[in-house]
This record gives structure tokens, sequence and C-alpha cells, in this order.
């Protein structure tokens, strides 16, 4: 037999042990008979003979051993669900077991040596095949592990994981190695689906905030590097919500899909559309031009959002607003990009929606002052720092007092803060949440010490927010600070505005209902300023119609005017309400007023706001400096 052919039936790493005992042992038995024709001497015969026999016998007996190892790793490799291999460095010759070309598919061992078994390696994990099995033949590494991609029979590819370690002489070189392959296919495939998962959108299958952070990334060096520019579009749509309450859910998602696939249209072969989250969408747009080719590609994908969609049956208009912000125009940054589109969409939304708009650093200002502001009216709020002025209403015929509107003020730094420039910033914040609720608890308290000085009952105006209706019992937290300072329900106004009535749905109209039930009284603020609608006065059970300062002054500066106020004071005496007229700064103004029987008035005229202790001495014949009463116990 051959040392070939018993190359082929010893495969595995005792082949090499077991082929030269069994070459010794031929040696030895060459040189009996050579030996015993040759020595004369009967001693030295039989003692050549004797080490001759010990020998064999010492080699029959490691024979022995090696082949039940042998035997016992063939039962392995036959029973193992991994496959094993054998590697001569030296040589390259390869031994592959069977469960190793079961994985890959074939039935016969055609790989002879290292050469073969690379012919099957995908050409992309090579280099970092070979990399890895130099590093541990040079003991780099205390093992070998590399998993990495095999053509099967089928012609596809499969991962395996294999892992080995190197058999070394005394003098450290490797002269074998040997070891394991694992089927990683399954794991890989789940492994990349999870990645895929973790890096797009599930509904609509979009690249998400996740991949998003890293294309930009990405497309702004790349943008540096070849001095180009980066557009981003923040995309907003307009209606969504109302059709997602009213429709559902399930057309909400659909119409995502759809939206999605309108927006994916549009795109150009380098573009990257993302969901940014419910129904805000992002366009990556790279190799831009410069901004005017920037905002035609938006105004494209505006005009594509404003045409209908046919949704499970349904026609719906859904319309978008459009944020654009252009690197390195307007950001220098990635992040910054990002923000600043956002920022301009929401500056689209406030203008109205159904339009695009671009970053300008006048944005980046308000954001700032914005951002500046909600930080200062934390503390403000932790330090109550706040302060009521009170400015006095009277009643038109007479100017009789009839009470005050609290009118929040903040001065922060020794500098007062004007309220159109803090209040919105809390109520989009929803810290005019607490904030209300302070000037809740203060005004109602002050007009409990009123009530101690005041011959007859004096009403106090306390305007809300839209915020206050949708945070908890604002009904009952307005009746039990009432009930604290022995204050009567009809000495309370509450004030809405209009703007407010746009949300005056399902549970905001019960809640003005029990308001009313309870005794207080409802003012409907700067009439005719915002989406006055006659159905809101004959729905809402107000008690009294404000007409806005600018229509007052109209009263005599504008013809329009003149003929407006007339009107609308008769159309609220018409429907039972009183009429409060506001910013009255002149006596032409009240005199006119007057003739138009209307009901009340306030303004610089009669009273600016004052601080409590200053209107105590002006309007209640308080001495300056007294100390104002406690208000009465409960």
């Amino acid at each position: 037999m051959s040392i070939h052919t018993l190359q082929q039936l010893l495969p595995g790493p005792g082949n090499r042990g077991i082929l030269a005992r069994l070459a010794l042992l031929a040696l030895l038995g060459v040189l009996l008979p050579l030996l015993w024709w040759w020595e004369s001497s009967f001693v030295m015969r039989g003692g050549l003979a004797l080490l001759i026999l010990i020998g064999g016998y010492v080699v029959q007996a490691q024979l022995r051993q090696l082949w039940a190892t042998q035997r016992a790793y063939s039962l392995a490799m036959a029973a193992a669900h991994d496959g094993f291999w054998a590697w001569d460095p030296v040589s390259k010759r390869l031994d592959v077991g069977k469960r190793l070309l079961e994985i890959l598919g074939y039935r016969d061992n055609f790989l002879p040596d290292t050469h073969a078994w690379l012919e099957l390696v995908h050409p992309d994990d090579r280099s970092h095949y070979n990399r890895t099995v130099a590093e541990h033949l040079k003991g780099l590494t205390p093992y070998f592990y590399c998993e990495y991609r095999v053509r099967a029979s089928s012609g596809q590819y499969r991962w395996i994981a294999s892992r080995g370690i190197a058999v070394r002489d005394r003098h450290g070189v490797a002269y074998q190695m040997a070891g394991s392959v694992t089927d990683i296919t399954e794991r890989k495939q789940h492994d990349e689906e999870l990645a895929f998962m973790a890096q797009h959108d599930p509904l609509t299958g979009l690249p998400n905030r996740l991949l998003l952070a890293e294309k930009l990334g990405e497309a702004v060096h790349q943008a540096t590097a070849r001095q180009e520019r980066v557009a981003l579009l923040f995309i907003d749509l307009d209606r969504f919500k109302d059709i997602n309450d009213s429709l559902g859910h399930r057309l909400g998602d659909s119409l995502l899909q759809d939206v999605a696939g309108r927006l994916r249209g549009a795109l150009g072969p380098t573009d990257t559309l993302v969901r940014q989250g419910g129904d805000e969408f992002i366009v990556l747009l790279t190799a831009i031009a410069d901004g005017t080719a920037a905002e035609a590609r938006a105004r494209d994908f505006l005009e594509r959002l404003n045409q209908p969609f046919l949704t499970d049956g349904n026609q719906l208009h859904v319309g978008a607003s459009i944020g654009l912000s252009l690197y390195p125009d307007d950001a220098s940054d990635a992040e910054q990009l990002l923000r600043d589109a956002d920022t301009a969409m929401y500056v689209a939304k406030r203008h109205g929606g159904g339009q695009v708009a671009r970053h300008t650093p006048e944005m980046k200002e308000r954001v700032l002052q914005r951002a500046s502001i909600e930080l200062r009216l934390h503390r403000a709020i932790e330090q109550q720092a706040f302060a009521l002025h009170y400015q006095p209403k009277f009643d038109t015929a007479s100017g009789r007092l009839l009470g005050a509107e609290a009118l929040l003020r903040w001065q922060d730094d020794g500098e007062w803060i004007p309220p159109d420039r803090f209040i919105p910033v809390a109520e989009e914040t929803g810290l005019i949440i607490p904030i209300g609720h302070w000037v809740l608890t203060e005004a109602i308290a002050c007009l409990a010490r009123w009530n101690r000085l005041s011959a007859t009952p004096l009403h106090m105006a306390i305007n809300l927010s839209a915020r206050q209706f949708w945070s908890g019992d604002l009904t009952g937290t307005v009746a039990a600070l009432c009930a604290e300072h022995s204050v009567a329900h009809e000495q309370i106004e509450l004030e809405v505005t209009e703007s407010m009535l746009l949300q005056a749905e399902g549970n905001h109209v019960d809640m003005l209902h029990a308001m009313r039930a309870r005794g207080f009284r409802l003012a409907l603020d700067d009439f005719g300023t915002g989406y006055s609608s006659l159905s809101y006065l004959h729905r809402l059970p107000f008690t009294s119609l404000k007409i806005d300062r600018s229509f007052v002054t109209a009263l005599i500066d504008d013809a329009g005017g003149s003929a407006l106020v007339p009107a609308i004071i008769t159309m609220a005496h018409n429907l039972g309400l009183e009429v409060v007229a506001e910013g009255v700064e002149t006596a032409a103004q009240l005199v006119l007023l007057r003739d138009l029987r209307c009901d009340i008035h306030q303004g610089y005229l009669s009273g600016r706001p004052l601080p409590e202790a200053d209107f105590c001495q002006r309007f209640l014949a308080v001495p300056s400096g007294a100390e104002l009463p406690p208000p009465s116990p409960k």
C-alpha cells in the first residue's frame, strides 16, 4: 500500500504519527533479516533480534493507541454537527471531514489543498481569511477563528465560522493546523434582519433616524471633500392627525405607506428618504447645485403630496409643510443641518402650512432666544419670580369700578420681559400649566383681600390657556381655590381666546359648560382677531364678549371700524352678552363707547395695570404703606 493511499485512508490530525510509525515498523522488518545474515556471532544475533523485537512491540503498542485515537476522531467527525478539517501549512495539503462537505452540499472531497479551498471563499472575504490564518501561524493569536462566506454546490454562498489551532515544533514553527467549521448562515441572516429592523421603519420599510444619522454624516463628509452641497428636507404632513383620529389608525398607517410610496417616486438615484417618526419624513439630497435647485426639488415633493390620495377606497387630502436647510450654506455640520431643517418646517407650519420654508439666520436667532426664555422660565417657576398686575375695569355708563383683570408680569435680571415673548414659549413647552395655576392661586387670594376692603363685591378676570384645559380637572381646581379663600364663584371671570375655540371640542366644551354651571363667568377675549364664528357664541355659555383694542382704536381713526364696533355691540346684546372694550386710551373713544351702550371698558385712560398695593391705594382708598388685610377665613 502506498503512502498516498494511506493518507487517503487516514484523514485527520493523527495520520502523521501513524504513518511515521508504520514506516518505522517496515524498517525494523527489513533490518532484522539483514542483520541476522550479516552478523556471525550468535550472541550478537540474539541481542540485535531481541532489541528489534522489543522496538517493534513498542511501535505496535503506539500504533494501536494511535489507531484508537484515529477511529474516535473519525467517529466524532461522522457524528458531530460541525465539520472537521486538518491542514499542513508546509505542503498546503487539506483534509476535510464528510460533515464539512455536507454543509456545503458536496459529495466528494475535491479539495486537495488550500488553493482549491480559497477558490470557494467569497472574493470579499479572502483577504480577511488569509490575514487571520497568517496571524495565527505567526503566533500572534492564541487560536484561529474567522467568519466568512464559502460557495456551496448550489452556487450560493453560506456563512461559516471556522476555528482551529496550530501544532508547533520545539522551535515554535507550525507544522499542522486542525479545527472545525460551523454553518452560521441562519444566524447571520437573523443578525442581518435585526440590523435591518434596527435601521428601518417597520411600517414603511424606509430608513429610520438611526440610519439617517449615518448617511447624513457620510453625505456631509463627502460634500466637504468634493466641495458640493447637501440639502435636507424636513416634511410634516399637515392634516394627517385629523385623518388618523377620525378614520382610524389602520387607515392612517395605510396612508403613511402611500405617502412613502409617492415620495419614493420623486427620489433621485443618490437621494435618501427617511421616516423620522409619526407623520414626519426627511429627504436627503446630495450633489445639489445651489439653494434654487434645492427649493425646486422641495416644491416638487410638496406638489406630489398636495395631490389627493386614494387609500382603502377613501380620497384623502393631506398636504405638507416642508423645511429646507442647505450645507454648507445654512449649517456647518450634520446635526445643525437637521436642526435647521426642523426649525424651518415649524416656520412653514406656523405660516399656515402647505408651503416650503428655507432656513434663515433669523430663524436660528429666534430658536436661541426661545431656548433661553424656556430655561429662564424654568428658573422663574422654581423661584416664583412672577408678579401679577391688575388693570381696573369700569362700568362705562356710570364710571363705577367693577373689578380688574389679572395680568401676568415677569422681571428677570432687572429686565421686564414682554408677555408676547414668554407666554407663547410657555404654552408650547407646557410650562403655562404650572404658571397658570400660580396665576389662579394669586389672583383669587388677591380678590379675597379686596373683599375686606371694598363695600361692593368686585370681579376678577383671569386669562386661561388652552393647555390648562388639557391637564386634569380645571373646573375643580378653580372651585377649590375659591373655597379655600372664601371667594364666590360669581366674582371670577375666566377669559378664553378665539384661537382656543378651534380646539373647543368634546371635553373642552363640557368643561366650559361645567364652569358656567358652577357660577363662574366666561368671557370670549380678543373677539374679531381670530377665527370668529357666531356658532361659538351660540353654542358656548359665554357671559361677556371683549372687543379687541385694534377695533377700539379704529373707532376714531378708521371709517370701517366705526361701523364694525356698533355691529358687534348690537349682536352681543341680542345674544344676552355683556360687552367689554379693551384698550380705551382717549376720552373721545370713551364717549363714543358710552353712546354705543358698551357695558364695560378698560384701558390706559382709566387705569394702567398696577401691582396690588398700588391698585389698592388708588382704587380702594388704602393709604400708602398700609398692610393689606388677610383673606377671610373659610
